[in-house]
């Protein structure tokens, strides 16, 4: 039955929980957010100075000391025994230039092209929604603008007259960063919302944030609402946060169902994820929605119970046949199956929120009875949905790929 949202589990626990969860309303969850901008961005630190920056659509950008690949390209970076991660694109500090990373719905590789860009990021270069926009300032800074944040990776150069050069920064990133503080030592530029940098003293006037891991989320969530809060003072780490190892061994499983799910759609042309079968059930389309939908849900409750820089982010299609929209009908398979890929990195990306808790735990701002359940369900539920889809390939109207 495809109405359904979860099949039945294999303990009466699970299958109460899923059966309710099935047919609890939208309202009854936390509010929805519309993050078409807004996705959670994640800024990393790297040993050696490097900054990683990967937005929700699966783009990414490394700022780094050492003088950038051509074309953008990544290299093989290794810094001890920390294997920095290959990026999109790679800028240094040092180069001048405007650059712009895109890769538009149903395009297989992103694009990186200089471009004329201005601070203002106005202009019809930025009509794709998740482009990601690089200033590259010489030795001052690397400005990146993506989902409606605003980061600027500080250089040797970058001075205080940069910082009020642009009118809302979300994060500086770098090191060295109490040189921005006023002469008294205390007070910092109030045009920035966080400082992100590694085991550095912070002023009086900033709200002090530790952890021994190096991934921060920022978000425009609650730029407005948060404007006169004090400025957060990040000290992080350059080592990746790791997973415990029974937690790790779940999520890879639901990783891999993911994955085995995505091989079946990302073959499937728009036509056939359109097909409306006469039988009443769900178009091939509904199932993938649901699927990255509820997981989606689920994650960033917990992550936004953690941290409100990531929000709550609804994108469940509508339950029963009559009342279901496309949300992108346009999209191929393929681009369905990046956006199941896109949560299942939503998910692993921020899972550093979880520190201290358990597979047999409950997460705040979760309704699931442990971890371990959610991820249970998660990984039977990529499975039940493909096996219902796989299903229509044989319906009578089944569009050819001719």
């Amino acid at each position: 039955m495809n109405s359904i949202c979860f099949c039945i589990g294999t303990t009466t626990k699970l299958v109460f929980a899923s059966f309710l969860l099935a047919f609890v309303p939208a309202a009854c969850f936390p509010a929805s957010v519309d993050a078409a901008e807004g996705d959670p961005v994640a800024v990393r630190l790297w040993p050696g100075g490097t900054v990683t920056v990967e937005s929700h659509w699966g783009l990414s950008v490394a700022v780094q000391n050492a003088p950038a690949s051509p074309e953008g390209s990544t290299p093989d970076r290794v810094s001890g025994t920390i294997a920095i991660p290959e990026t999109d694109a790679t800028v240094s500090l040092g180069q001048a230039g405007s650059y712009l990373l895109r890769r538009p719905a149903n395009q297989a590789k992103p694009t990186w092209q200089s471009a004329a860009i201005s601070d203002t990021g106005t202009g019809d270069v930025f009509e794709t929604p998740n482009d990601i926009r690089v200033n590259s300032l010489g030795t001052k800074a690397v400005h990146l603008q993506l989902d409606g944040v605003h980061l600027l990776v500080a250089g040797p150069d970058c001075d205080v007259q940069t910082l009020e050069s642009i009118e809302h920064i979300d994060a500086v990133i770098g090191s060295n960063l109490q040189r921005f503080a006023a002469e008294d030592g205390k007070s910092l530029p109030t045009t920035v919302r966080n400082w992100i940098s590694v085991s550095a003293t912070a002023p009086d006037s900033a709200k002090v944030q530790t952890q021994n891991h190096n991934t921060v989320a920022i978000s425009s969530q609650s730029s407005e609402s948060k404007a006169k809060s004090p400025a957060v003072w990040w000290n992080v780490s350059t080592q990746p946060w790791l997973m415990p190892e029974a937690m790790d061994k779940m999520f890879v499983a639901m990783e891999e169902s993911c994955s085995e799910s995505q091989a079946v759609f990302a073959a499937l042309t728009a036509e056939q994820m359109n097909f409306q079968p006469a039988n009443g059930t769900h178009t091939p389309r509904w199932n993938v929605e649901h699927m990255m939908g509820r997981q989606l849900q689920f994650f960033s409750q917990m992550y936004h119970a953690a941290d409100v820089a990531i929000p709550v982010m609804d994108l469940n299609p509508a339950q029963m046949p009559p009342d279901y929209r496309f949300a992108n009908p346009n999209w191929s398979g393929a681009e369905e199956a990046r956006q199941m890929q896109r949560v299942s990195d939503f998910s692993r990306r921020f899972a550093y929120l979880l520190d201290g808790y358990g597979t047999d735990d409950k997460v705040a701002g979760s309704r699931w009875p442990s971890m371990g359940a959610l991820l249970k369900q998660m990984e039977r539920h990529y499975s039940e949905h493909t096996a219902n889809t796989q299903k229509k390939f044989q319906l009578p109207g089944w569009p050819s790929k001719n």
